[in-house]
């Protein structure tokens, strides 16, 4: 069932399916914003009580799917503020690597640096390119869908893309020179 099919769940027995269907990429959305796994099931599951205490209000949504993944995006930059003005240090990212097993620890520690690695890149190209960058890399969301989600023409969101990952390349281009150089 695509997104555009699916209707926003109205029972408990929904509610379970649609958690069933896309629990485990909302918290990789989730998880390469926050970089910490118990932080991101946390968020996931704030998320889904709240889809279903808000069902009613929200029977008309057209694209259910697109919409939960703007409402874990919205709660990860929720807790970032309230962590940073708490005293804890800011994490602007998002990113790990597909094949990771979050459930095992040495996975989970790979995954953190592959974050922090990831991170960086995207830290070196504007905030709102390194977002398209990552629901389309990470969270494999088609334009459309990512248009959907941030509210913005496919173009734009195609022109992002494109934009983003010609910065990216100049960076790692950039980067290797100055590796070969020292070498």
């Amino acid at each position: 069932m695509t997104d555009n099919q699916e209707k926003f769940p109205q029972t408990l027995v929904e509610l379970s399916g649609f958690i069933a269907r896309n629990q485990d990429k909302l918290l990789k959305h989730a998880f390469f914003r926050l970089g910490n796994k118990e932080e991101a099931e946390d968020i996931v599951q704030e998320v889904m009580i709240r889809i279903y205490q808000q069902r009613e209000s929200k029977k008309h949504v057209g694209a259910p799917v697109s919409y939960v993944f703007r409402m874990v995006y919205n709660s990860c930059i929720d807790h970032l503020r309230k962590k940073a003005t708490a005293g804890f240090e800011k994490i602007n990212g998002k990113d790990v690597h597909e094949g990771i097993d979050l459930s095992n620890r040495e996975s989970e520690i790979i995954a953190r640096e592959e974050f922090q690695r990831i991170n960086k890149l995207l830290g070196s190209i504007p905030e709102e390119q390194a977002e398209v960058l990552r629901l389309r890399i990470i969270d494999e969301m088609s334009f459309v869908d990512i248009a959907e989600t941030m509210k913005l023409p496919v173009t734009t969101i195609k022109s992002r893309f494109t934009y983003g990952i010609n910065k990216l390349r100049t960076t790692i281009n950039h980067q290797e020179e100055k590796t070969y150089e020292l070498h």
